[in-house]
């Protein structure tokens, strides 16, 4: 059930992602305003706690207050935990990557989660440049 939750979460995710970035059109980003970006977040299997103290001390110091910073962050677009599972994904609002890097690289829980950050495009983006590419296979064409 674990393997389904990671497998059916993330590409669940990203789909609310690419949504939101209807949203949010090329010339917002071009005009210095916020980009999105998918984060992608799974335990390590390093920092798993042993003892029943290390766990406490784990969820209470470093887990939590993420979980808490994520939930309450005006930035995060959309996200969540995978179900039954130590990882999830969410989106969120930056300027730029650094912005993210320091954003991510601030979180509590950052040393023992593995982090995976995607910019992502807006369809809107997308749709204007494979219009662009049709028009110039269509004059190739005559």
């Amino acid at each position: 059930m674990q393997n389904f939750a990671r497998l059916m979460g993330v590409p669940a995710l990203a789909l609310i992602a690419a949504v939101l970035m209807a949203a949010n059109p090329p010339s917002v980003a071009a005009q210095g305003e916020n980009m999105l970006y998918l984060v992608e977040f799974v335990a390590t299997e390093a920092g798993a706690p042993t003892t029943r103290d290390q766990a406490i001390e784990l969820l209470d110091k470093l887990v939590i207050p993420t979980l808490e910073k994520l939930a309450k962050d005006g930035r995060i677009r959309a996200g969540g935990l995978l179900v039954g599972a130590r990882a999830g994904a969410f989106v969120v609002a930056a300027k730029s990557h650094d912005e993210v890097t320091e954003f991510v690289r601030a979180l509590p829980a950052w040393g023992v989660w593995n982090w995976k950050v995607t910019p992502l495009e807006s369809f809107a983006h997308r749709a204007d440049l494979e219009k662009k590419v049709v028009q110039e296979l269509r004059a190739q064409k005559k």
